[in-house]
């Protein structure tokens, strides 16, 4: 656990990047278009369940939720023989590396329609995720420090945050009028774990006198979650030890955070339906076991290796060298702790959608998701048909515009049947099946139980 931060802010950001997961309720994906679902009313508040049944969701499972946009997908580390090469991921990628994830894991979902009223109850664990790094690095990594010998360089800047909260939500839905219904969802939200490392740099020198390379980090990272930091000044160490507690796992009311969705759905006549939603407004808290870390000094090499000749002297393993090199970082940080709380916004989310019902059992639709989170937008417009194939299956097909760059095939479709509903939507078809080669991909998935509530 000693270098727990520091390998989060490297090996996360260039291993585990591929494999991230994030948390917006509803970027793009089309599962928003199919009303039978309860979980379509998460891209706004407003849009009733369409059965009076009570819907209880089957715990993580009913409305996982799975979101990746990056500039790079995972088979940018891997060669044709899966074997994981940094060489291949520079030489791929081409350019600086930029990475968003977010996740919604599901733990309890309730959702029940009374007349010309809809009351939701939710509780989800969520990640978010949003990283950028200078690809220089990666090359870096696989030459190892022998051929720096004798040079100055410098890598950067290298960027990575990530949030994980525990989301406690109630949604009402009123139906005002025959042609306009509102929605709201305040949610209280308790913060789990938090790091920000921003624009770090890594200075690469010779000190010619001592015969020495100098690996310098410059720059500091936040982070809290259920640890100690130690700053040691005999050792000139800081340590970093788990300091779990059961309110880390259930509650943790010293983190606590707001947020509340709006929205309101609008009928101009029988065929056509506006909805308009402003999603996730409101922040996390850092507060409690929260410390902010300062690199200080250098490490020093006097004993240097290679890592792109595995036949050669001094060959060191890329991974083993990464590994190395952040178990060294702890001894270069000196650690502070909070003296205030502090704020995080969540990715703030524009939905824009209008559906037109051509007959009983075809409809069009089409829609606008931005989303806005750490000075960066992103933009998904939708266009999809949908088409009732008897009184349980509904199918929505369609295409996904992301940032007027993209053009995404999508599809959602769901069963519902006396008792149960399963549910299944992504706007990336071909890289549902080939994943390996998504950079962006948003997958949602879920299975309800239906109960009445209407006497025999």
């Amino acid at each position: 656990m000693k270098s727990l931060a520091t390998k989060i802010g490297f090996i996360i950001i260039l291993l585990s990047v591929i494999c991230r997961i994030s948390a917006t309720a509803q970027n793009g994906n089309p599962l928003q278009f199919l009303t039978e679902v309860s979980q379509s009313s998460q891209s706004n508040p407003a849009i009733h369940n369409k059965t009076e049944k009570l819907v209880i969701g089957l715990p993580l499972l009913s409305g996982a939720l799975l979101h990746w946009n990056a500039n790079f997908s995972s088979d940018y580390l891997f060669t044709e023989n899966f074997e994981y090469s940094f060489d291949h991921f520079y030489k791929s990628l081409g350019e600086s590396g930029n990475a968003e994830a977010l996740a919604t894991l599901p733990l309890v979902y309730l959702s029940h329609r009374n007349d010309k009223r809809t009351l939701s109850f939710s509780l989800s664990e969520r990640v978010l995720v949003w990283g950028d790094f200078d690809h220089e690095f990666l090359k870096f990594i696989d030459q190892g420090l022998l051929p720096y010998y004798g040079q100055e360089e410098e890598f950067g800047p290298i960027s990575f945050k990530s949030q994980f909260f525990r989301e406690l939500s109630f949604s009402y839905a009123k139906q005002i009028t025959k042609k306009l219904s509102v929605g709201i969802r305040p949610k209280v939200l308790f913060g789990r774990f938090f790091y920000d490392i921003e624009n770090l740099n890594v200075a690469v020198q010779t000190d010619e006198e001592r015969q020495v390379l100098q690996v310098i980090p410059n720059g500091n990272y936040r982070i809290s979650g259920p640890i100690d930091v130690q700053y040691d000044p005999i050792k000139g160490k800081t340590t970093i030890k788990t300091d779990f507690t059961a309110g880390d796992y259930f509650f943790k009311f010293r983190n606590m955070g707001a947020g509340i969705d709006l929205g309101f759905t609008y009928q101009p006549n029988k065929q056509t339906t506006i909805a308009v939603a402003i999603t996730d407004i409101g922040f996390t808290t850092i507060n409690d076991k929260a410390f902010n870390n300062t690199f200080v000094g250098s490490i020093d090499y006097s004993h240097l290796y290679q890592s792109s000749d595995t036949a050669a002297a001094y060959y060191f393993e890329p991974r083993a060298a990464l590994e190395a090199l952040t178990d060294s970082l702890p001894y270069k940080t000196v650690a502070e702790t909070f003296t205030q709380r502090q704020y995080e916004l969540l990715p703030l989310r524009l939905n824009l959608m209008a559906t037109h019902m051509l007959n009983d059992r075809m409809k069009l639709n089409v829609s606008d998701n931005l989303t806005y989170y750490n000075g960066e937008a992103s933009n998904y417009l939708s266009a999809y048909f949908n088409l009732l194939l008897g009184t349980r299956f509904e199918l929505s097909s369609g295409l996904n515009l992301y940032n007027l760059k993209q053009v995404l095939p999508g599809f959602a479709c769901s069963y519902t049947g006396r008792s149960v509903q399963l549910y299944l939507a992504t706007n990336n078809i071909p890289r549902l099946v080939q994943p390996s080669k998504a950079k962006n991909l948003n997958l949602r998935f879920g299975v309800n139980l239906l109960f009445s509530t209407q006497p025999n």
